[in-house]
C-alpha cells in the first residue's frame, strides 16, 4: 500500500495532520481529533487512524463506481470496491484492504526486525574488530618498548666498554709519563 504524503489538520489548517477520520475522511491534528471525538456528540463514535496507514488522498474511492475500496485484488495489485469484485475482478484472489494492510505490516515489521538483528550483529562484529584492533596495537607497543629497551641496554653497555677503555689507556699513559717523569728525576 502506498503511504500519504505528510498532510496538514483539514480543520485548523496550522498543524500536522496525523490522524484520519475514516467516516469524514479527513486529517485531524491530535487537538482537532480530541475535539471531534469527544465534544461533537455527532462524531463521538467515529474510527481514526494513523496517517500513515491512509491510502493517498483521491485514492480511496473507485473513479468507476464512487463506492470506498474495501478489497486488495491480489491478482491484479490494486485496490477495488465491492463492485469491483463482482465485475471486472470476478474470479481473481482477493483480500479485505485491512487484511493487507496488517500482512503488510506484518512483512514490513519481520524485515525491520532482520535489519535490525543484522545491524546489531554487524556493530557486534565492528566492536569485536576494535577490541582486536586495540589488542594488536597494545602488542605492537610492547615490542617497540622491549625493542627500545634493548637498544638502551646496548647503548649502555657501549658507553660502559668506551668509559673503561678510555679509563685503561688514561691510566697506561699516565703511569707512561710517571715513569719518565721518575727517570727524569733520577738523571
Amino acid at each position: 500500500m502506498a503511504q500519504a504524503a505528510c498532510k496538514t489538520c483539514e480543520i485548523c489548517e496550522n498543524a500536522p495532520g496525523s490522524h484520519y477520520c475514516v467516516e469524514c475522511e479527513q486529517y485531524f491534528c491530535e487537538k482537532c481529533k480530541i475535539f471531534h471525538k469527544k465534544k461533537q456528540n455527532i462524531s463521538k463514535c467515529h474510527m481514526f487512524q494513523s496517517a500513515l496507514d491512509v491510502i493517498p488522498a483521491g485514492k480511496s474511492k473507485c473513479k468507476e463506481h464512487t463506492d470506498n475500496f474495501d478489497f486488495l485484488c491480489k491478482t491484479c495489485n490494486v485496490p477495488v470496491c465491492s463492485s469491483c469484485v463482482t465485475d471486472i475482478h470476478n474470479g481473481h484472489k482477493l483480500s479485505k484492504i485491512l487484511d493487507s494492510n496488517s500482512e503488510l505490516k506484518e512483512k514490513n515489521d519481520q524485515e525491520l526486525r532482520q535489519k535490525i538483528k543484522d545491524a546489531t550483529s554487524n556493530m557486534e562484529k565492528v566492536e569485536q574488530g576494535l577490541s582486536s584492533f586495540d589488542e594488536k596495537v597494545d602488542i605492537v607497543i610492547k615490542a617497540i618498548t622491549d625493542e627500545g629497551t634493548k637498544l638502551k641496554a646496548m647503548i649502555d653497555k657501549h658507553i660502559s666498554q668506551m668509559i673503561e677503555s678510555l679509563k685503561d689507556q688514561s691510566k697506561k699513559e699516565k703511569d707512561k709519563l710517571t715513569t719518565i717523569i721518575a727517570q727524569n728525576k733520577n738523571v
